[in-house]
């Protein structure tokens, strides 16, 4: 289990299959491109590569993306330039002083906008702001990018990589941004509070979420099927369910995950981990959501009701699973016998007598 390009160890856990990056460049294909090394499928040498060399190996795509772009727009610039006629100049003309000529000022104007910059520099970056002027793309999500320590940023987040870290708690967060809303829960100011439920927030930000819930407002709309959401990042989940990607994949079943966190959460039902634990009677659980569930048996909170036979339930998913049972719906099926199943645990028990289990 080494890197076939750092020879480091990679582990299945922190590594990825050179022949099984779903990306349309495959990862081998960008290692001939970019190391000039030939990789081949059974050819005896590691065929992994750790998630730190994947980084690398990312960035110099993106580095030598950006290195044929900037040259080919520097090549039909000097075109241009040499479709300009030469020009006599009059001395009365030269602007010698450092006040900049009306032309100039014009020039530094977005014509998007109409908005103003002091240099041209500042400009060309604002245009990034305006749709498809997004040139720093992430090569595995294909997320683009105004800046480029946008995306730097970006790529921790598939490599795990956390840079900046609580002194208090010792926790590790990829944006500095975050670590600084982090450090007001230990001072515990919160001076954003709810004026309907008197419920306080660290940031503004969180307040406007949370007061969604009081007016059920859901902004952000889905163009393909037009559910709506709270919040923009729901939003940006669920266009990943459309379009099929999911980049975590656990190596032991196959099974792929839109995030990491639910690959980290699958991957304990394969070690049998549980680190979430009751604090009443003491049973564990892999998922602390899951735990949060069972509290509500302590507490005999149900607040789930159906309106055919009235029986409550802790859970929405509980009674959505119950309704069935009133409907006559079996949306679990069988691939092999094509069988069909009301509840998903019943569809598993099934599938071990095909195995033989």
């Amino acid at each position: 289990m080494e890197c076939r390009l750092c020879l480091g160890p990679a582990p299945a856990a922190s590594s990825v299959s050179i022949f099984g990056d779903p990306h349309p460049e495959r990862l081998e294909q960008r290692i001939r491109t970019c190391c000039q090394i030939q990789v081949k499928r059974g050819d005896g040498l590691p065929d992994r590569v750790c998630l730190s060399c994947k980084t690398s190996l990312e960035l110099l795509i993106s580095f030598r993306k950006a290195c044929f772009r900037n040259n080919e727009s520097s090549q039909l610039r000097l075109d241009d330039c040499s479709k300009i006629k030469t020009e006599e100049v009059l001395l009365e003309d030269l602007i010698w002083d450092d006040e900049p000529s009306q032309s100039t000022i014009q020039r530094k104007n977005s014509e998007m906008c109409l908005k103003s910059f002091p240099s041209e520099s500042e400009l060309i970056l604002h245009k990034r702001s305006h749709p498809g002027e997004k040139l720093f793309k992430c090569d595995i999500c294909l997320k683009s990018f105004i800046r480029k320590n946008g995306l730097v940023s970006h790529l921790r987040s598939h490599k795990g990589e956390n840079t900046y870290k609580c002194e208090i708690c010792l926790k590790t967060f990829t944006k500095k941004s975050f670590l600084d809303n982090h450090k007001k829960l230990h001072v515990v100011i919160k001076p954003h509070k709810c004026k309907i439920c008197l419920k306080s927030f660290i940031t503004k930000t969180k307040l406007v979420l949370h007061l969604r819930s009081h007016t059920g407002e859901k902004p952000y709309k889905c163009e393909i099927c037009l559910k709506s959401f709270t919040q923009k990042s729901s939003l940006g989940t669920h266009t990943k369910l459309h379009a099929g990607i999911k980049p975590h994949k656990c190596d032991i079943c196959l099974k792929s995950f839109i995030y990491k966190l639910g690959l980290v959460s699958h991957l304990r039902s394969h070690t049998g981990e549980n680190p979430y634990k009751c604090e009443i009677c003491l049973k564990p659980f892999t998922q602390k959501s899951h735990l949060v569930t069972h509290k509500k048996l302590h507490a005999v909170i149900k607040p789930h009701k159906c309106d055919i036979c009235l029986k409550s339930f802790i859970s929405k998913s509980k009674l959505m699973s119950h309704l069935r049972s009133h409907t006559g719906e079996k949306p679990y099926k069988c691939e092999i016998c094509l069988k069909s199943f009301s509840h998903n645990s019943s569809l598993g028990a099934h599938k071990k007598m095909h195995a033989g289990i």
